[in-house]
């Protein structure tokens, strides 16, 4: 159900001479929190903040977009994808979530995630039209469209470069063979396309400057990869065999570990330096859950608990240090650090 601010307009009626007035509700006011955690509520078409200092968690902090799909905070403004709505919303965290007026991406897109190649430009991956689109920030216009593969969906920027993955989604419920399509980011020229595996859906650039392609399998025959290219030659030139059907990635700088979250099973790991499976599917990190994950500076695992309404914050050992209760059915996750 969606949960909205609803303004109550206050009538003052003359009668006999007085006047009858009612007192107009205090609008919620939204703590201000420095280290912050963003977690988009899926069906609750909301946001939820939790302040990571005291733990306090307040929800229904802004109003989403229809089929909202990715969260992500950047030079102090949180971000949401609106894969339904075909826009990006923009929100002032520091000043009660005011929103500024959203970045229309053109009817049919369906956009699903975007990266920052800078402070002004954004590049946005759309599955139904298959493009993805350069975004001026500062105007608010999209600047140019670029003809990715069929179910465009994961992005993220290595070298200077924009890596697109395209899950190759049919409407007959088949895939086509899995690619990563390569973007110079300042001109927006496409460089080449990369062969990776079945349906690629996320992607993570390492501290080492290594791409990380995650390909989800077809569900029921073909299960879960990990497709590492490298920016030097847009080659694929190692692999991590996960199993299981994860969709999404957070790479952990302190302790070299990469978590993929499997909707509905938790956390799968693996060392990315070494490609090692530390938790594989014999040892999921964490039990129902992985419909969002993302990890600290110090290590620390966020994992969106959609069925529970709930985000748990683990260490390396798998101990639940705490749990916050959310909004309807959480997904994708963002990190505020100052």
């Amino acid at each position: 159900m969606q949960k909205s601010i609803h303004w109550v307009l206050i009538l003052s009626i003359a009668l006999l001479g007085t006047f009858a007035c009612e007192d107009e509700p205090e609008e919620k006011e939204t703590p201000e929190a420095a280290l912050a955690l963003y977690v988009l509520n899926a069906i609750g078409v909301t946001l939820s903040q939790v302040d990571l200092e005291t733990g306090a968690v307040t929800n229904d902090v802004a109003t989403l977009g229809q089929w909202p799909n990715q969260v992500i905070f950047h030079n102090a403004k949180v971000y949401v994808v609106n894969s339904g709505t075909n826009n990006i919303m923009i929100f002032d965290p520091d000043n009660n979530f005011a929103a500024e007026t959203p970045i229309a991406l053109g009817d049919g897109n369906n956009p699903m995630n975007m990266v920052f190649y800078d402070n002004n430009t954004a590049y946005v991956s759309c599955s139904a039209s298959g493009k993805v689109l350069k975004v001026n920030l500062s105007t608010k216009v999209v600047d140019l469209e670029i003809t990715a593969g069929t179910g465009a969906t994961g992005i993220t920027m290595a070298g200077g470069k924009i890596y697109a993955t395209n899950s190759g989604f049919n409407p007959d419920y088949t895939y086509s063979p899995g690619t990563v399509t390569v973007i110079n980011g300042s001109s927006g020229a496409v460089v080449t396309t990369v062969n990776v595996f079945t349906n690629p859906q996320a992607a993570a650039t390492d501290p080492d400057g290594m791409v990380h392609v995650v390909c989800t399998g077809d569900w029921w025959s073909t299960f879960g990869k990990v497709a590492i290219i490298d920016p030097a030659t847009d080659t694929v030139v190692d692999s991590v065999i996960t199993e299981g059907s994860p969709g999404s990635i957070a790479i952990s700088e302190s302790d070299k570990m990469a978590y993929l979250g499997a909707w509905g099973m938790g956390l799968l790991s693996y060392n990315w330096e070494t490609y090692a499976m530390v938790n594989d599917t014999s040892d999921y990190f964490w039990g129902a859950g992985g419909s969002g994950v993302t990890v600290d500076t110090e290590g620390n695992v966020f994992i969106s608990i959609w069925d529970d309404d709930e985000v748990l914050k683990l260490d390396a050992n798998e101990t639940v240090l705490a749990t916050y209760a959310v909004g309807d059915s959480p997904s994708s996750l963002a990190l505020r650090i100052e």
